[in-house]
């Protein structure tokens, strides 16, 4: 084969509607798709702190004993998990495990920095970062993998390949 015949060759698998050209197209979809489900991810993860925590910021004096709690009530912190439950499900059927892994709390705690760091005139926010963090990615990871492991059976082909 000449140099002409190899670039003819070369040019016609490049050419739109070849399949090296339909895969290649494939990829990038493919990674365009991730990519804006990450960031899907992460945004809603961070919307989770603004949506549940992030507008509660009154503590709660009891009039008998004059103890404070709060700001945050139980349905809050109940509905939070079940959302962060369901959104860590949906991200484990669209995105790899890790990736779910790392994103939710790294957005949810980005988020609880932004409004801890506003309101903290001690500087202890930081300390609330470090156990936000810890706390969430734990726990996500916990969650995760027990998704991951509880699904994975709907991820292996039901017939072994032949051959």
């Amino acid at each position: 084969m000449d140099i002409e015949q190899s670039q003819a060759k070369a040019q016609t698998e490049a050419a739109p509607g070849s399949k090296w050209q339909d895969r290649m197209d494939s990829v990038g979809r493919s990674r365009r798709r991730t990519a804006l489900a990450m960031i899907a991810l992460a945004v809603l993860s961070a919307g989770l702190w603004w949506g549940w925590f992030g507008w509660d910021t009154q503590r709660d004096i009891d009039p008998v004993t004059g103890s404070s709690s709060g700001p945050y009530e139980w349905w809050q912190v109940r509905s939070c998990l079940i959302s962060w439950a369901f959104l860590a499900w949906l991200g484990t059927e669209v995105l790899k495990p890790s990736a779910v892994i790392l994103i939710m709390p790294a957005a949810f705690t980005a988020s609880w920095i932004l409004s801890a760091a506003l309101t903290d005139d001690s500087g202890l926010w930081a300390i609330g970062a470090v156990l936000v963090a810890v706390g969430t990615l734990a726990g996500n990871a916990l969650f995760v993998g027990l998704l991951h492991l509880l699904f994975r059976w709907r991820r292996k082909p039901a017939l072994p390949p032949a051959g």
